[in-house]
């Protein structure tokens, strides 16, 4: 096997389930809104607890959630707020005091050079492309805010928010890669963003200044049963998707004063487990030219780990600075040093846990424009695998710039504001260099390389406020 096998459900497949806060007009349809929120929390408790796999959140955390929060560099633990706290903080949710329903368009360009030590002819021997076949990562995003308090006729002693993000890439709803030993995959680029995401949460203010969030994280997964006869030929395939384990996460939002903001958040290590099993039918001919022959059968199971997270910590503050100006920053611990390679067995050298600093910046021009920029560094976990599986990765310069614009009124149709966000988000990738030991195998042989690329990410969201 030359190169990672692929399997891909799907978006076809997607069903489509519809809920809301229903009513007769003029009355706020208490039980049918009473109904929704439990049908909520219970879908949540039921994803928790009934599901035992292992998740992870895909796209979210190589790029970033929301047009706003990637333009800000991503510096979003104590400034975010509405439907995008859930992800970036789930105690921001309670902030919001309007139901909220976002839609947008993402889209990630990634672009990875591997260049062999041989050169050019021993590139395309070894590696499909000159390239690393990357996917480029598109789809539509979904955000959803509900203020508890807007679907019941009770007056809550403290707001409660509910908080939903999903990422629904166009090229499937799951692709799970099998890593063969001795090809270069990296561990940011390669496995982790094709697949379906989803991000719940709730939250709710404890006094004035403190706020509280939890939050899951769920993504579909699939385990395959392969059946291959001793003709080559594949007889049977049988797929499955269906939602992981959720992993949890934690935020707390502290507003100590009407200028400072101080968010921390925890996460939770995320991953995908697969069940590879593959039944092997073998044909031994015992007289030449006859069909005097011996059968075999082996069934060949393989446990496969993809999209590895890291576990991490979130220390940030957001300062404003005047009334148009807001200043934010952060810093994020990963702890990669958990990373055990496609096998969860672990590596010959462990990876390298990580700091990354984040910086955003947000302008008000006027009283319907916001401009934004935002950067952020992050090293390569990544360390020299002198054998055995070849991850790869590079040091990561992250710009980003962005733009809002809020209608107040839009078209006399609407009574609520409608805010659209737009957002260009480039990865400069380092470049870095890579020593393995010789291989007996041919394909594998003189396998020093060198990387080098960058990604071009860039989308928008249309949120709208009832």
């Amino acid at each position: 096997m030359n190169h990672p096998d692929e399997v891909i459900a799907p978006s076809s497949l997607v069903g489509r389930y519809s809920y809301g806060c229903q009513g007769e007009p003029g009355k706020r349809g208490a039980g049918s809104r009473v109904s929704f929120v439990l049908t909520l929390l219970g879908s949540l408790i039921w994803i928790f607890l009934i599901h035992p796999h292992e998740s992870k959140a895909a796209f979210f955390d190589t790029f970033g959630m929301s047009a706003r929060g990637m333009a800000l560099g991503n510096a979003m633990a104590a400034m975010a707020e509405g439907w995008e706290s859930v992800y970036y903080n789930p105690a921001g949710l309670a902030l919001g005091r309007e139901i909220e329903v976002s839609l947008g368009l993402l889209a990630a360009f990634p672009k990875l050079k591997v260049q062999y030590a041989q050169g050019n002819e021993q590139t395309e021997r070894k590696f499909s492309l000159s390239s690393a076949p990357l996917d480029t990562i598109t789809g539509p995003l979904f955000g959803l805010l509900l203020p508890i308090q807007k679907c019941t006729p009770r007056k809550l002693p403290m707001p409660w928010a509910l908080g939903v993000g999903l990422f629904v890439p166009r090229q499937a709803l799951v692709t799970s890669r099998v890593m063969e030993e001795g090809f270069p995959f990296d561990v940011t680029f390669n496995e982790r963003n094709s697949t379906l995401a989803l991000y719940s949460g709730l939250s709710t203010r404890i006094t004035p200044a403190l706020y509280l969030g939890v939050g899951i994280a769920a993504q579909l997964v699939t385990p395959a049963e392969l059946q291959l006869s001793y003709t080559g030929t594949q007889t049977a395939t049988d797929l499955e998707a269906r939602f992981g384990r959720p992993s949890i996460l934690l935020g707390l939002l502290i507003r100590p004063t009407e200028r400072i903001r101080i968010g921390i958040v925890y996460r939770e290590e995320m991953k995908v487990v697969s069940e590879w099993n593959a039944r092997i039918k073998t044909r031994f001919v015992l007289v030449p030219g006859t069909d005097i022959a011996l059968y075999d059968e082996q069934l060949l199971s393989r446990r496969y780990v993809t999209g590895f997270a890291p576990e991490a910590v979130t220390v940030g503050a957001s300062y404003k600075v005047i009334e148009r100006l807001r200043l934010s920053g952060e810093l994020t611990w990963y702890r990669w040093s958990h990373y055990g390679g496609p096998l969860d067995t672990g590596l010959e050298y462990e990876f390298n846990d990580l700091v990354v600093p984040r910086l955003g910046m947000s302008y008000r021009l006027t009283r319907q424009i916001d401009l934004r920029c935002g950067f952020y560094y992050e090293p390569t976990p990544v360390t020299n695998q002198a054998q055995g599986f070849y991850p790869i990765g590079n040091d990561r310069y992250v710009s980003s710039a962005g733009i809002g614009y809020t209608f107040t009124a839009p078209w006399g149709i609407l009574a609520k504001p409608v805010s659209v966000d737009g957002y260009i988000q480039y990865h400069l990738l380092k470049g870095e260099a890579f020593d393995r030991a010789a291989s007996p195998n041919p394909v594998t042989r003189d396998p020093d390389l060198s990387s080098t690329g960058y990604v071009l990410n860039m989308g928008f969201n249309v949120t709208l406020r009832f």
